[in-house]
């Protein structure tokens, strides 16, 4: 929770500057990568050593499980931009004949 200040008092600040979306975006966009990066690799540290393995299986263990986390993630976005791109298309043009 102590990393999240930085990001976070940082967007308020820029919010109330009326900074750059796109500067916004970037800033917001690395603080969550950051913060899944933690993630991923707190449980892959805490995972590994557990089962009493050798060193190069732990290693394509830990690799195995950040492609695994890695592509579902992506998966997950994907299908979620999708879905609510196909609603706010929906929403658009059905707000658009209502008004005409």
């Amino acid at each position: 929770m102590i990393s999240a200040t930085d990001p976070v008092s940082v967007l308020a600040i820029f919010k109330e500057m009326d900074a750059d979306v796109n500067l916004y975006a970037i800033v917001f966009g690395e603080s969550i990568f950051n913060d899944a990066i933690g993630i991923v690799m707190y449980t892959t540290v805490m995972n590994t050593g557990s089962e009493g393995s050798t060193a190069t299986e732990e290693i394509l263990n830990s690799i195995g499980s950040f492609f695994l986390i890695f592509i579902g993630s992506l998966l997950i976005g994907a299908v979620s931009a999708l879905l609510i791109a196909f609603i706010m298309k929906r929403q658009s043009s059905y707000l658009k004949e209502k008004s005409l």
